[in-house]
């Protein structure tokens, strides 16, 4: 408009009148020049309110509103159908809307327009990783090498698509172009190492890392990986040989120094020699604890496995050289307590747990372990102590209120251990065991309280947790017997229990239990006696009631002398002194 102003003020200035044919071709170029700037002015607009459409359908995306987003892009490319700027965006749409193929589809029509344009080939190819078309996405990375051969990333992702495509041979393959181009480094040499490793070939896997040495012969954790990877292998000798290499460069290098006597072969007596030999080692006091105990976990675990005593013993004089050159690390102690533990010596194991935890109680492990030997051994004064104490440092985890409350209910603190098992099992939710071990507990402190239906359906969640779990069934019956409630359920219930768990005493006593409550007594005399003679608890109600069953079928003596047995073993039976006394039952 600038310019037509301009020539029309011109104009008017003028004198004299120009000549016709020359005023026509003056209005003639001036239209020209008009008609061009007007189609300008129309073009700059379209494109400036579709870049606003487009900014729109951007900020719509942002905010999560999709629909609207889509729409606003659908109106972008209807007036421009070559515009891959929304294409794309409208692909990673579908992609948050989970459809994508959809997102496939329209990225590569994106790519059809711009198929140089790097992101659109980067997220294409992790579209084809989503919906497993790994060969695909390879092949995008291939162009992305062909047209950036310099950028190594590259490489990498085109040989990770082949791994994942299960191209193992190609993969190499790039790997070697990719080592061509910048040289060997750690990286590369590991990344092969693996794939040689996993299609079987021990020989290059291995070759590939002595390259490494070979290019780096002053580093010595090239050196390690070698060693560690000859000991997988199993090829202990070889471990060996390299590991005194490593000491040629570096005599300070503890972990060498250890390897170095790592030569063992199969067989007990050489494991013995093996052990033995680490005893001068595990005596230097620089040497790294940490690096000491690495080499007895493999035989530690052995034990836990095989129960194996012998073994246990020969670790244990390890264990003892540990508590003494560190005797500031709970480690030592705490390995100890492991091999006492799994050979069967648990009253010394929680010796060694409590010394390991006095040095270090943050180890939250040590405290379980410590929690299920004190169990096994019925020790629940301690057990109750450890666990109050396990409880302040360790709220949030419910094993430690399930042991605390089996604990207060063998001292008869029934109403705390309701109190600290409801609350364990609020905190159980997902862990089905532990859900089931305090649904079993509660059963039991439920029915000592005399809370019944709450006992009873403890126990129904714990069998529907476990349906064969002997233990319940038994428990569950004999707390129906007491109350002489659904006498045919729990007959039912304690005869699975013998059959799943034969040969045990307190199975046995609950089934002759059940038919003394239904005076079946010559059954109940049958298992009650099988119970009382294979008693290695010593429980007393167990004798008890073999006396009570033996005085319903007239044998008093008998009866008095299993009252008496039920006495000294601590019965807390109110009637028990009663019976003895009146040679007579009463309940």
């Amino acid at each position: 408009m600038a310019l037509i102003n301009s020539l029309i003020t011109l104009l008017k200035k003028r004198r004299s009148p120009a000549p016709p044919t020359r005023i026509l071709l003056l209005f003639f170029l001036i239209g020209g020049t008009i008609s061009t700037a007007l189609a300008q002015e129309r073009v700059s607009e379209e494109e400036i309110n579709l870049q606003k459409v487009f900014i729109d359908a951007n900020r719509q995306r942002l905010l999560g509103n999709y629909d609207e987003a889509l729409s606003l892009y659908k109106e972008v490319l209807r007036a421009d159908s070559e515009n891959h700027a929304a294409l794309y965006e409208t692909a990673r749409i579908h992609e948050v809307q989970e459809e994508l193929e959809k997102a496939i589809s329209t990225v590569n029509k994106a790519l059809q327009i711009a198929p140089t344009n790097e992101w659109y080939q980067k997220y294409a190819a992790d579209l084809y990783q989503k919906t497993g078309q790994d060969d695909k996405a390879a092949e995008l990375y291939e162009e992305l090498v062909d047209r950036a051969p310099n950028n190594d990333y590259y490489y990498y992702k085109w040989a990770y698509f082949l791994v994942r495509a299960n191209e193992i041979e190609e993969a190499l393959e790039v790997y070697e172009k990719l080592e061509k181009k910048f040289g060997l480094n750690e990286e590369l040499a590991r990344r092969k190492h693996s794939l040689y490793l996993g299609i079987g070939d021990q020989k290059n896997a291995a070759n590939e890392l002595k390259r490494l040495i070979d290019a780096f012969p002053e580093i010595t954790d090239y050196r390690h990986l070698l060693a560690s990877f000859y000991q997988r292998m199993g090829e202990d000798k070889r471990a060996v040989k390299v590991y005194k290499e490593i000491l040629t460069i570096d005599p300070n290098d503890q972990k060498a120094q250890i390897g170095a006597l790592s030569e063992q072969q199969s067989g007990q007596s050489e494991e013995v020699k093996y052990l033995n030999a680490l005893a001068g080692a595990f005596q230097q006091e620089d040497l790294s604890i940490d690096l000491k105990i690495e080499k007895i976990i493999p035989f530690i675990r052995k034990v836990a496995d095989t129960e194996d005593r012998a073994l246990a013993d020969v670790l244990l004089n390890l264990t003892n050289i540990l508590e003494k050159v560190h005797p500031d690390e709970a480690k030592g102690f705490s390995a100890a307590g492991d091999l006492l533990y799994y050979s069967g010596r648990r009253a010394a194991a929680i010796q060694k747990y409590t010394q390991t935890l006095a040095l270090d109680d943050t180890v939250f492990p040590v405290w379980e372990q410590l929690l299920y030997a004190l169990s096994e051994e019925r020790n629940y004064k301690q057990l109750s102590a450890q666990s109050e104490e396990a409880m302040d440092l360790f709220p949030n985890k419910a094993i430690v209120y399930y042991f605390n409350g089996m604990a207060n209910h063998q001292l008869d603190k029934l109403e705390d251990a309701q109190e600290v098992l409801e609350m364990a099992l609020l905190m159980a939710s997902g862990n089905g065991r532990l859900q089931f071990d305090i649904q079993r507990q509660l059963g039991e402190t439920y029915f000592a309280l005399g809370e019944f239906s709450e006992s009873n359906n403890a126990f129904e969640a714990a069998l529907k947790l476990n349906p064969k779990a002997p233990r319940v069934l038994a428990n569950y019956s004999y707390c129906l017997a007491q109350r002489n409630a659904q006498l045919d359920k729990a007959l039912a219930m304690a005869e699975q229990a013998n059959e799943l768990a034969p040969n045990r005493s307190a199975f046995q006593h609950s089934l002759g239990w059940v038919y003394y409550k239904k005076k079946e007594y010559e059954k109940a005399a049958e298992w009650l006696k099988k119970a009382a003679e294979s008693n290695l608890t010593n429980a007393p109600d167990t004798f008890e009631h073999y006396g009570d069953v033996l005085y319903q079928l007239g044998d008093v003596e008998q009866a008095v002398r299993y009252w008496t047995q039920a006495q000294d073993n601590g019965s807390k039976s109110s009637l028990i002194e009663k019976k003895i006394a009146d040679r007579k039952f009463y309940e």
